[in-house]
């Protein structure tokens, strides 16, 4: 009894450990830690808030941006719509004054081309009248010529250059719309608070998370293989993981096998170590009643074949 119960563990059982890979989840810019909604330890789902850096500012900057976006839209309405209607009636205005004048200047030279004939009237007088009669008409002509263009949208190039201008501020403001979502993110993942590094009045580097979140999914179990044993191993290849606490073996896959081999480290969840290096593997598994947490102590059962505890 005494040498079974000092005799090694079978070569299909495994000894390793849970190993969890967090989401670390960090603010795009620098800024005060103003909130903070979530605790170590919580559960969370997807969706969830999870902190704001500087809330204010970033309100500030995006009102800032939205303006700049309206005016850039409005100039570059103006722009295609061309003259205002007040503009339209003063310039209107202008050519019935100018049409007035035509008509006034046109009778005054009929006048002074009879009287000239007749030698009431001197050359000089009938010359006034004709440079006077050709001014009106030439003010009446550049007066409808201004009233036309006045109804037309500006040149081709202006309007070009207002919609780049309005693409330019629809960048900038999205740029910075994703930017505060960033300061104010919420978790991308369902999972637990695996820990909080910053508190509320902290400073937060720009890329230094504030929390971790692990993800089920994330927890796997890590053991470590001999050189001997690696050969009867395969990606996806069912293994089997239990715990001094479990109540049952999980069934789990093999989701990695590393490529490099590495010495054994001086602390490792095994009996004996038989081989100076191993490689390290991976497993996936469902944890649903979350029994196995990061750290755990756990047992790898491979199933036995031709290449296994012979």
């Amino acid at each position: 009894m005494a040498l079974t119960a000092c005799s090694p563990e079978p070569d299909n059982i495994i000894n390793g450990y849970i190993e969890g890979e967090c989401v670390y989840v960090s603010p795009s810019a620098t800024g005060i830690l103003k909130e903070l909604h979530s605790v170590k330890g919580q559960h969370i789902e997807r969706g969830t808030p999870l902190f704001s850096v500087d809330p204010e500012i970033w309100l500030e900057t995006l009102k800032q941006a939205q303006n700049e976006l309206g005016k850039a839209l409005a100039d570059h309405a103006n722009l295609t719509k061309g003259k205002r209607a007040q503009e339209l009636a003063v310039i209107e205005e202008q050519k019935k004054q100018a049409q007035a004048v035509l008509i006034n200047a046109q009778k005054e030279f009929a006048r002074a081309a009879k009287l000239v004939k007749s030698n009431t009237v001197s050359q000089s007088h009938y010359d006034a009248k004709l440079a006077e009669y050709e001014t009106a008409k030439a003010k009446a002509a550049q007066m409808e010529a201004e009233l036309k263009a006045a109804r037309l949208p500006a040149r081709e190039d202006e309007i070009q250059a207002a919609e780049h201008a309005v693409e330019i501020a629809r960048q900038n403001l999205a740029k910075l719309q994703m930017q505060a979502e960033q300061n104010a993110p919420n978790s991308p993942v369902d999972g637990t608070i695996a820990d909080v590094y910053f508190r509320i009045g902290e400073f937060v580097p720009a890329g230094s998370p504030v929390v971790s979140v692990l993800p089920p999914e994330n927890v796997k179990a890590r053991f470590f293989v001999s050189e001997k044993l690696l050969p009867a191993l395969s990606y996806n290849q069912p293994v089997f993981i239990s715990c001094d606490g479990c109540a049952r073996e999980l069934p789990a896959r093999i989701s990695f096998i590393s490529p490099n081999a590495e010495f054994t480290p001086p602390v490792i969840f095994s009996t004996e170590s038989r081989q100076k290096l191993v490689f390290m593997i991976e497993a996936a598994f469902d944890n649903p009643d979350k029994a196995l947490t990061p750290g755990l102590p756990v047992s790898v059962r491979i199933e036995k074949n031709d290449g296994i505890g012979d």
